[in-house]
């Protein structure tokens, strides 16, 4: 398969979010709208519960997740979003130039990163390039296709992920980011064909630029930026998206880093200093995770059943421990908000670009879908 010609696939996509959903009666038009701090079970006076989502950092759920005030005539019954993972493929750099503190550090920073209780759910799969040489022809994108470590749910891939980076050695004679990076997004293009509804991504880490693996791969110099940020830009724009972020080690052209993570749909690429690699590293991955979340939420089993209409939705958002305040539906997302994704046959809620941007830069996002009040739109 190449990369230049794939076909467009459907996705609606809802990952690693718990939402709480409140079914209830009818809504006094003069009713407020007040927040009050709620329990973390179902009860009939109201009290709900919900998860927080951190955007540099998984899913939280200690915090106190407000409900609607009994007064309000909308008493919450609580029911938990059903998680949908995010399949990750890291393709790591284990050239020469990694040998030393960064190797010592990078593996410090993703055993602490897997085995960390914020990514639970997440599935992670496992390279390194460059490969050992053998009879397949250098250039040959299908050789990176398949992971080392398969995907798996953290933590339950943690031990294999770990175990595999111990046993690695940074002792690579070129950086083959062209033919490792095509692997990637094909194995991430498989996964996404294979789980519709969920998320999938491919992350590149390294400290270099690209070198090798030939002169020319099918016409192609796989040493040009260009030519890497072209595959990236494949991926984004399948019908699937699978994204590309990079994190860049020190040493990394960072000027390649950007153009590559830009041209995956990711923006810029998360740029590692060298004071603390393994701290640093272990926040670039979290910060990576929670960017791959997409912001889309599915639809409440009471309305995809019917007892709920799909214009008696709302929904409260929060931002950085900042009380919840009711969010609008915005069919055009010309502004803050929400929308369904099929306003024919809603499948999911998605937040507008606005909004999704702001819950992916703050620290902790809130939300709860609350039903049976009339929805309010702009």
């Amino acid at each position: 398969m190449r990369l230049e010609s794939l076909h467009l696939t459907s996705l609606a996509s809802m990952v690693g979010l718990a939402v709480a959903m409140g079914l209830h009666g009818a809504c006094a038009a003069d009713s407020g709208a007040g927040l009050v701090s709620s329990s973390s079970s179902s009860s009939s006076d109201g009290a709900g519960s919900g998860g927080t989502f951190d955007p540099d950092g998984g899913l939280s759920t200690d915090a106190p997740v407000e409900a609607l005030d009994p007064d309000a005539a909308c008493g919450l019954v609580t029911e938990e979003a059903i998680a949908v993972p995010l399949n990750l493929y890291i393709m790591m750099d284990k050239s020469s130039s990694m040998a030393g503190d960064k190797w010592t550090s990078a593996k410090a920073g993703l055993t602490a990163f897997v085995n960390s209780a914020r990514f639970a759910g997440a599935r992670v799969a496992l390279r390194f390039f460059p490969r050992v040489a053998d009879d397949v022809p250098a250039c040959d994108h299908e050789a990176y296709r398949e992971p080392l470590v398969p995907f798996g749910p953290l933590p339950d891939n943690a031990g294999a992920i770990v175990a595999a980076i111990e046993v690695e050695s940074p002792n690579g004679a070129s950086t083959p980011v062209y033919p490792a990076l095509g692997g990637a997004l094909l194995q991430g293009i498989d996964v996404a064909k294979n789980h519709p509804g969920e998320a999938s991504a491919v992350l590149l880490v390294t400290d270099g630029q690209p070198q090798g693996p030939a002169a020319q791969c099918a016409g192609v110099d796989p040493e040009d930026p260009d030519a890497i940020a072209d595959l990236a830009a494949a991926g984004a724009r399948y019908g699937t998206p699978v994204r590309t972020f990079v994190i860049g080690l020190p040493g990394v052209n960072q000027r390649f880093a950007n153009q590559v993570a830009a041209a995956g749909g990711t923006d810029a690429a998360v740029l590692v200093g060298a004071t603390n690699i393994a701290v640093e590293f272990q926040n670039a991955l979290a910060k990576v995770t929670g960017q791959a979340l997409p912001c889309e939420f599915e639809v409440p089993s009471q309305v995809a059943g019917g007892q709920v209409a799909f214009d008696d939705v709302n929904v409260l958002f929060g931002l950085d421990g900042a009380p919840q305040q009711l969010l609008p539906q915005r069919p055009g997302c010309d502004g803050p908000g929400w929308r369904y994704d099929d306003p024919a046959s809603p499948a999911a809620l998605v937040l507008c670009p606005d909004t999704c941007e702001a819950a992916r830069g703050a620290s902790i996002a809130k939300i709860q879908i609350l039903l049976g009040c009339e929805t309010v739109i702009l």
